[in-house]
Protein backbone atom coordinates (compact mmCIF):
# COMPACT_ATOMS: atom_id res chain seq x y z
CA UNK A 1 0.00 0.00 0.00
CA UNK A 2 1.03 3.33 -0.79
CA UNK A 3 2.09 5.42 2.69
CA UNK A 4 0.00 8.21 1.67
CA UNK A 5 -3.63 7.07 2.23
CA UNK A 6 -6.60 9.46 0.63
CA UNK A 7 -9.51 11.14 2.95
CA UNK A 8 -12.48 12.06 1.33
CA UNK A 9 -14.55 14.78 3.10
CA UNK A 10 -18.39 15.32 1.61
CA UNK A 11 -20.42 18.27 2.52
CA UNK A 12 -24.01 18.96 1.01
CA UNK A 13 -23.16 22.97 0.19
CA UNK A 14 -19.52 24.29 0.43
CA UNK A 15 -20.55 26.65 2.92
CA UNK A 16 -20.06 23.81 5.46
CA UNK A 17 -16.29 23.38 4.84
CA UNK A 18 -15.71 26.02 7.37
CA UNK A 19 -16.48 22.66 9.73
CA UNK A 20 -12.56 21.15 8.48
CA UNK A 21 -10.79 24.47 8.82
CA UNK A 22 -7.27 24.05 9.52
CA UNK A 23 -7.42 20.40 9.81
CA UNK A 24 -6.39 19.46 6.36
CA UNK A 25 -2.12 20.67 7.66
CA UNK A 26 -2.37 18.35 10.33
CA UNK A 27 -3.54 15.49 8.50
CA UNK A 28 -0.84 15.95 5.70
CA UNK A 29 1.15 15.19 8.97
CA UNK A 30 -0.34 11.85 9.09
CA UNK A 31 -0.09 10.99 6.08
CA UNK A 32 -3.31 11.91 5.14
CA UNK A 33 -4.21 13.07 1.70
CA UNK A 34 -7.74 15.59 2.33
CA UNK A 35 -10.29 15.14 -0.84
CA UNK A 36 -13.27 17.30 -0.98
CA UNK A 37 -16.75 16.51 -2.41
CA UNK A 38 -19.35 18.91 -2.32
CA UNK A 39 -21.78 21.29 -5.03
CA UNK A 40 -19.86 23.46 -6.55
CA UNK A 41 -19.06 27.33 -5.73
CA UNK A 42 -16.32 29.73 -5.43
CA UNK A 43 -16.24 29.02 -1.50
CA UNK A 44 -15.50 25.57 -3.00
CA UNK A 45 -12.75 26.38 -5.34
CA UNK A 46 -11.02 29.07 -2.58
CA UNK A 47 -11.17 26.58 0.37
CA UNK A 48 -9.09 23.88 -2.50
CA UNK A 49 -6.22 26.23 -3.54
CA UNK A 50 -5.58 27.64 -0.24
CA UNK A 51 -5.30 24.20 1.11
CA UNK A 52 -3.60 22.56 -2.04
CA UNK A 53 -5.96 19.75 -2.21
CA UNK A 54 -8.02 18.01 -4.71
CA UNK A 55 -12.12 17.93 -5.05
CA UNK A 56 -14.92 16.87 -6.91
CA UNK A 57 -18.21 18.42 -7.10
CA UNK A 58 -22.00 16.56 -6.99
CA UNK A 59 -24.83 19.05 -6.95
CA UNK A 60 -26.16 17.60 -3.67
CA UNK A 61 -29.22 19.02 -2.33
CA UNK A 62 -30.85 19.72 1.04
CA UNK A 63 -34.33 18.50 0.36
CA UNK A 64 -35.62 15.30 -0.21
CA UNK A 65 -35.01 15.08 -3.90
CA UNK A 66 -35.63 11.21 -4.76
CA UNK A 67 -34.46 11.11 -8.51
CA UNK A 68 -31.63 13.99 -8.33
CA UNK A 69 -30.59 11.86 -4.93
CA UNK A 70 -29.97 8.94 -7.15
CA UNK A 71 -28.14 11.08 -9.49
CA UNK A 72 -25.70 12.25 -6.73
CA UNK A 73 -25.78 8.48 -5.24
CA UNK A 74 -24.19 7.39 -8.98
CA UNK A 75 -22.08 10.35 -9.03
CA UNK A 76 -20.91 9.85 -5.61
CA UNK A 77 -20.07 6.29 -5.93
CA UNK A 78 -18.42 6.69 -9.67
CA UNK A 79 -15.63 9.30 -7.83
CA UNK A 80 -15.01 6.60 -4.80
CA UNK A 81 -14.30 3.96 -7.41
CA UNK A 82 -12.35 6.32 -9.35
CA UNK A 83 -10.04 8.15 -6.62
CA UNK A 84 -10.30 4.61 -3.88
CA UNK A 85 -9.77 6.08 -0.66
CA UNK A 86 -9.34 4.38 2.22
CA UNK A 87 -11.74 7.22 4.79
CA UNK A 88 -14.62 8.60 3.58
CA UNK A 89 -15.98 10.98 6.46
CA UNK A 90 -19.81 12.11 5.41
CA UNK A 91 -20.62 15.87 7.03
CA UNK A 92 -23.99 17.23 6.75
CA UNK A 93 -27.71 14.99 6.61
CA UNK A 94 -27.76 14.59 2.84
CA UNK A 95 -24.24 14.30 1.61
CA UNK A 96 -23.74 12.10 4.56
CA UNK A 97 -26.00 9.43 3.71
CA UNK A 98 -25.50 9.44 -0.01
CA UNK A 99 -21.14 9.62 0.85
CA UNK A 100 -21.67 6.36 3.01
CA UNK A 101 -24.14 4.48 0.82
CA UNK A 102 -21.79 5.11 -2.11
CA UNK A 103 -18.80 4.63 0.21
CA UNK A 104 -20.34 0.72 1.13
CA UNK A 105 -21.25 -0.09 -2.26
CA UNK A 106 -17.78 0.79 -3.79
CA UNK A 107 -16.02 -0.87 -0.45
CA UNK A 108 -14.92 1.81 0.87
CA UNK A 109 -12.93 -0.09 4.15
CA UNK A 110 -13.35 3.06 6.81
CA UNK A 111 -16.65 5.36 6.52
CA UNK A 112 -17.32 7.95 9.20
CA UNK A 113 -20.52 9.76 9.79
CA UNK A 114 -20.56 12.84 11.51
CA UNK A 115 -24.04 13.93 13.25
CA UNK A 116 -23.74 17.75 13.29
CA UNK A 117 -27.41 17.63 14.36
CA UNK A 118 -31.03 16.43 13.96
CA UNK A 119 -33.46 18.08 11.94
CA UNK A 120 -36.08 15.64 12.76
CA UNK A 121 -36.06 17.25 16.22
CA UNK A 122 -37.75 20.17 15.44
CA UNK A 123 -40.43 18.31 13.15
CA UNK A 124 -43.47 16.33 13.44
CA UNK A 125 -45.81 13.84 11.52
CA UNK A 126 -44.79 11.97 8.73
CA UNK A 127 -41.61 13.76 7.53
CA UNK A 128 -40.35 13.59 11.45
CA UNK A 129 -40.54 9.68 10.92
CA UNK A 130 -39.29 10.29 7.68
CA UNK A 131 -35.79 12.00 8.66
CA UNK A 132 -35.17 9.58 11.73
CA UNK A 133 -34.94 6.84 9.22
CA UNK A 134 -32.35 8.55 7.17
CA UNK A 135 -30.71 9.25 9.65
CA UNK A 136 -30.25 5.24 10.82
CA UNK A 137 -29.35 4.40 7.54
CA UNK A 138 -26.70 6.67 7.64
CA UNK A 139 -25.34 5.40 10.54
CA UNK A 140 -26.33 1.84 9.21
CA UNK A 141 -23.75 2.26 6.23
CA UNK A 142 -21.25 3.88 8.60
CA UNK A 143 -18.41 1.76 10.00
CA UNK A 144 -17.90 4.81 12.62
CA UNK A 145 -20.32 7.29 13.84
CA UNK A 146 -19.10 11.15 15.50
CA UNK A 147 -21.62 13.24 17.00
CA UNK A 148 -20.45 16.64 17.67
CA UNK A 149 -21.84 16.98 21.56
CA UNK A 150 -22.64 14.64 24.56
CA UNK A 151 -26.28 15.92 24.09
CA UNK A 152 -26.66 14.80 20.37
CA UNK A 153 -24.82 10.94 21.33
CA UNK A 154 -27.35 11.04 24.21
CA UNK A 155 -30.35 12.01 22.06
CA UNK A 156 -28.91 9.76 18.67
CA UNK A 157 -28.73 6.49 21.23
CA UNK A 158 -31.92 7.83 22.98
CA UNK A 159 -33.80 7.80 19.60
CA UNK A 160 -32.82 4.18 18.29
CA UNK A 161 -30.03 6.06 15.79
CA UNK A 162 -26.99 4.31 16.41
CA UNK A 163 -26.47 1.67 18.97
CA UNK A 164 -24.13 3.41 21.96
CA UNK A 165 -21.51 1.35 21.29
CA UNK A 166 -20.83 2.85 18.42
CA UNK A 167 -20.89 6.82 18.34
CA UNK A 168 -18.02 8.69 19.61
CA UNK A 169 -17.45 12.32 20.72
CA UNK A 170 -14.24 13.39 19.76
CA UNK A 171 -12.78 15.30 22.62
CA UNK A 172 -15.11 17.76 24.27
CA UNK A 173 -17.40 18.20 21.39
CA UNK A 174 -17.83 20.80 18.52
CA UNK A 175 -16.93 20.10 15.15
CA UNK A 176 -13.89 21.79 14.70
CA UNK A 177 -13.11 24.11 17.59
CA UNK A 178 -12.36 27.30 18.03
CA UNK A 179 -9.54 29.35 17.39
CA UNK A 180 -9.20 31.53 20.20
CA UNK A 181 -5.81 32.43 19.97
CA UNK A 182 -5.82 33.90 17.02
CA UNK A 183 -9.04 34.89 15.11
CA UNK A 184 -11.57 34.67 17.68
CA UNK A 185 -9.36 37.02 20.16
CA UNK A 186 -10.26 40.38 21.10
CA UNK A 187 -6.48 41.34 22.14
CA UNK A 188 -5.61 41.00 18.49
CA UNK A 189 -8.30 42.71 16.21
CA UNK A 190 -7.72 46.43 14.49
CA UNK A 191 -9.54 48.62 17.19
CA UNK A 192 -9.89 51.05 14.48
CA UNK A 193 -12.15 48.82 12.59
CA UNK A 194 -14.70 47.93 15.42
CA UNK A 195 -14.67 51.76 15.89
CA UNK A 196 -15.06 52.21 12.38
CA UNK A 197 -18.38 49.57 12.38
CA UNK A 198 -19.97 50.80 15.40
CA UNK A 199 -20.30 54.31 13.31
CA UNK A 200 -21.20 52.63 10.70
CA UNK A 201 -24.45 50.94 12.18
CA UNK A 202 -25.13 53.48 14.20
CA UNK A 203 -24.37 51.95 17.60
CA UNK A 204 -24.28 54.16 20.94
CA UNK A 205 -25.89 51.94 23.52
CA UNK A 206 -26.21 48.32 24.24
CA UNK A 207 -25.72 45.79 21.57
CA UNK A 208 -27.14 42.68 21.50
CA UNK A 209 -27.67 39.98 18.65
CA UNK A 210 -28.55 37.00 16.81
CA UNK A 211 -25.72 35.33 14.82
CA UNK A 212 -26.80 32.63 12.03
CA UNK A 213 -29.42 31.60 9.42
CA UNK A 214 -32.55 33.84 9.74
CA UNK A 215 -34.70 30.56 9.82
CA UNK A 216 -37.64 29.39 11.94
CA UNK A 217 -36.01 26.95 13.36
CA UNK A 218 -33.13 28.91 14.84
CA UNK A 219 -36.35 30.61 16.82
CA UNK A 220 -36.40 33.71 14.56
CA UNK A 221 -40.12 34.12 15.46
CA UNK A 222 -39.44 33.57 19.53
CA UNK A 223 -36.20 36.42 19.03
CA UNK A 224 -38.89 38.75 16.90
CA UNK A 225 -41.82 38.46 19.86
CA UNK A 226 -39.10 38.78 22.41
CA UNK A 227 -37.47 41.74 21.22
CA UNK A 228 -41.31 43.78 20.79
CA UNK A 229 -41.70 42.99 24.55
CA UNK A 230 -38.49 44.81 25.45
CA UNK A 231 -37.22 47.36 23.64
CA UNK A 232 -39.90 50.14 24.55
CA UNK A 233 -38.03 49.81 28.32
CA UNK A 234 -34.73 49.58 26.87
CA UNK A 235 -34.64 52.55 24.51
CA UNK A 236 -30.92 52.76 23.64
CA UNK A 237 -30.32 49.07 22.93
CA UNK A 238 -29.63 47.91 19.26
CA UNK A 239 -30.22 44.69 17.77
CA UNK A 240 -27.71 43.11 15.25
CA UNK A 241 -29.27 40.14 13.10
CA UNK A 242 -26.26 38.57 11.39
CA UNK A 243 -26.70 36.21 8.63
CA UNK A 244 -27.92 34.99 5.51
CA UNK A 245 -32.23 35.46 5.65
CA UNK A 246 -33.74 32.00 4.87
CA UNK A 247 -37.43 32.71 5.96
CA UNK A 248 -40.09 30.74 4.90
CA UNK A 249 -43.35 32.23 3.84
CA UNK A 250 -45.45 31.52 7.12
CA UNK A 251 -48.17 32.89 8.83
CA UNK A 252 -45.31 34.75 11.27
CA UNK A 253 -44.13 36.76 8.09
CA UNK A 254 -45.49 39.76 9.05
CA UNK A 255 -43.63 39.26 12.95
CA UNK A 256 -40.12 38.92 10.81
CA UNK A 257 -41.07 41.76 8.94
CA UNK A 258 -41.34 43.84 11.53
CA UNK A 259 -38.25 42.90 13.14
CA UNK A 260 -36.25 43.11 10.03
CA UNK A 261 -37.75 46.73 9.14
CA UNK A 262 -37.23 47.81 13.25
CA UNK A 263 -35.34 50.92 13.04
CA UNK A 264 -33.35 49.76 15.92
CA UNK A 265 -32.62 46.87 14.47
CA UNK A 266 -29.68 46.03 11.47
CA UNK A 267 -29.68 43.00 9.45
CA UNK A 268 -26.09 42.63 8.06
CA UNK A 269 -26.55 39.56 6.38
CA UNK A 270 -23.45 37.07 6.28
CA UNK A 271 -20.11 38.45 6.83
CA UNK A 272 -16.75 36.82 6.25
CA UNK A 273 -14.94 38.74 9.39
CA UNK A 274 -17.48 37.38 11.80
CA UNK A 275 -15.39 38.00 14.85
CA UNK A 276 -15.62 41.93 14.24
CA UNK A 277 -19.49 41.65 14.98
CA UNK A 278 -19.17 39.97 18.22
CA UNK A 279 -17.03 42.50 19.08
CA UNK A 280 -20.05 44.74 19.23
CA UNK A 281 -22.14 42.57 21.09
CA UNK A 282 -22.80 42.67 24.71
CA UNK A 283 -24.29 39.27 24.52
CA UNK A 284 -25.72 36.59 21.84
CA UNK A 285 -28.91 35.40 21.33
CA UNK A 286 -29.70 32.07 20.29
CA UNK A 287 -33.25 30.81 20.77
CA UNK A 288 -33.11 27.70 18.99
CA UNK A 289 -35.26 24.70 18.32
CA UNK A 290 -32.08 22.43 17.73
CA UNK A 291 -28.34 22.28 17.45
CA UNK A 292 -25.57 20.07 17.20
CA UNK A 293 -22.91 21.96 19.46
CA UNK A 294 -23.66 25.48 18.76
CA UNK A 295 -20.39 27.06 17.27
CA UNK A 296 -21.48 30.17 17.09
CA UNK A 297 -21.60 29.94 20.95
CA UNK A 298 -18.35 29.31 21.27
CA UNK A 299 -17.21 31.74 18.65
CA UNK A 300 -19.01 34.50 20.80
CA UNK A 301 -17.30 32.53 23.91
CA UNK A 302 -14.23 33.23 22.63
CA UNK A 303 -14.66 36.36 22.29
CA UNK A 304 -16.26 37.04 25.78
CA UNK A 305 -19.38 37.36 25.26
CA UNK A 306 -21.50 35.66 26.81
CA UNK A 307 -24.86 34.13 25.34
CA UNK A 308 -28.28 33.58 26.48
CA UNK A 309 -29.62 30.13 24.40
CA UNK A 310 -32.62 27.60 24.58
CA UNK A 311 -32.28 24.52 26.43
CA UNK A 312 -32.03 22.41 23.68
CA UNK A 313 -29.88 19.40 22.85
CA UNK A 314 -27.03 20.66 21.69
CA UNK A 315 -26.47 24.42 23.42
CA UNK A 316 -26.56 22.81 27.22
CA UNK A 317 -23.06 21.49 25.94
CA UNK A 318 -22.25 25.02 24.90
CA UNK A 319 -23.42 26.88 27.41
CA UNK A 320 -22.64 26.55 31.35
CA UNK A 321 -25.83 27.87 33.02
CA UNK A 322 -25.19 31.15 35.06
CA UNK A 323 -21.63 31.10 34.31
CA UNK A 324 -20.63 31.55 30.63
CA UNK A 325 -24.39 32.33 29.25
CA UNK A 326 -28.49 32.00 30.40
CA UNK A 327 -30.94 29.34 29.48
CA UNK A 328 -34.41 30.11 28.12
CA UNK A 329 -37.11 27.86 27.83
CA UNK A 330 -37.42 26.72 24.15
CA UNK A 331 -40.24 28.30 21.98
CA UNK A 332 -41.02 30.51 24.68
CA UNK A 333 -40.54 34.49 24.06
CA UNK A 334 -41.31 35.50 27.03
CA UNK A 335 -38.54 33.24 28.47
CA UNK A 336 -35.98 34.68 25.89
CA UNK A 337 -37.09 38.38 26.95
CA UNK A 338 -37.05 37.39 30.83
CA UNK A 339 -33.35 36.59 30.46
CA UNK A 340 -32.49 39.74 28.25
CA UNK A 341 -33.98 42.16 30.69
CA UNK A 342 -31.78 40.63 33.44
CA UNK A 343 -28.89 40.68 31.64
CA UNK A 344 -29.44 44.61 30.26
CA UNK A 345 -30.17 45.11 34.24
CA UNK A 346 -27.16 43.46 35.37
CA UNK A 347 -24.18 44.35 33.39
CA UNK A 348 -21.55 42.62 35.66
CA UNK A 349 -22.54 39.42 35.41
CA UNK A 350 -22.45 39.96 30.98
CA UNK A 351 -18.89 40.77 31.95
CA UNK A 352 -17.90 37.90 34.11
CA UNK A 353 -20.09 35.20 32.42
CA UNK A 354 -17.87 36.79 29.33
CA UNK A 355 -14.70 36.50 30.64
CA UNK A 356 -15.67 32.61 32.74
CA UNK A 357 -16.66 32.03 28.65
CA UNK A 358 -13.36 32.54 27.02
CA UNK A 359 -11.42 30.53 29.74
CA UNK A 360 -13.58 28.09 29.22
CA UNK A 361 -12.99 27.91 24.93
CA UNK A 362 -9.39 28.38 25.71
CA UNK A 363 -9.42 25.36 28.33
CA UNK A 364 -11.49 22.74 26.44
CA UNK A 365 -12.68 23.63 22.51
CA UNK A 366 -8.71 24.25 21.07
CA UNK A 367 -8.62 23.38 17.63
CA UNK A 368 -5.96 20.98 17.27
CA UNK A 369 -7.22 18.65 20.18
CA UNK A 370 -10.21 17.96 18.12
CA UNK A 371 -8.60 17.39 15.22
CA UNK A 372 -6.12 14.84 16.66
CA UNK A 373 -9.02 12.74 18.59
CA UNK A 374 -10.66 12.67 15.14
CA UNK A 375 -7.62 11.60 13.93
CA UNK A 376 -7.43 8.64 16.63
CA UNK A 377 -10.96 7.30 15.30
CA UNK A 378 -9.38 7.24 11.77
CA UNK A 379 -6.16 5.66 13.31
CA UNK A 380 -7.93 3.28 15.15
CA UNK A 381 -10.37 2.27 12.86
CA UNK A 382 -7.98 1.71 9.74
CA UNK A 383 -5.73 -0.98 12.41
CA UNK A 384 -9.02 -2.84 12.93
CA UNK A 385 -9.04 -3.04 9.15
CA UNK A 386 -6.00 -4.25 8.03
CA UNK A 387 -4.17 -1.41 7.95
CA UNK A 388 -0.27 -0.68 8.87
CA UNK A 389 0.41 1.16 11.64
CA UNK A 390 0.47 5.02 10.24
CA UNK A 391 3.74 7.00 11.23
CA UNK A 392 3.77 9.52 13.95
CA UNK A 393 2.98 13.51 13.44
CA UNK A 394 6.88 14.11 13.02
CA UNK A 395 7.61 11.34 10.58
CA UNK A 396 7.35 12.12 6.92
CA UNK A 397 4.92 10.42 4.02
Amino acid sequence: MNRNHTLVQTFSVPVSLVFIEGQVPLLNKYCLTTHVITSGGRTLTEFAERYQIRYDTVPYTRSVTPLHDLFCLWRTYQIFRRIKPVIVHGNTPKAGLLSMLAARLAGVPVRVYEIHGFPFESRKGPIRWLLMSLERLSCQAATHVLAVSNSLRTKAVNQHIVPAKTVTVPHNGSCNGVDALHRFNPATLDSEKVWRLKQTHDLQGPVVGFVGRLTRDKGIIELAMAWKMIREDFPNVTLLLIGPPELEISHEKEIIDALVGDTRARQIGFVPDVEYYYALLDFLLLPTYREGFGNVVLEAAAMEVPSIVSRVTGTVDAVVENETGLFCEPYSAASLAAQIRFYLNNKEKIREHGRNARVRVLRDFDPVDVWKAKYAVYEKALQSAGFLPFPSEKARC
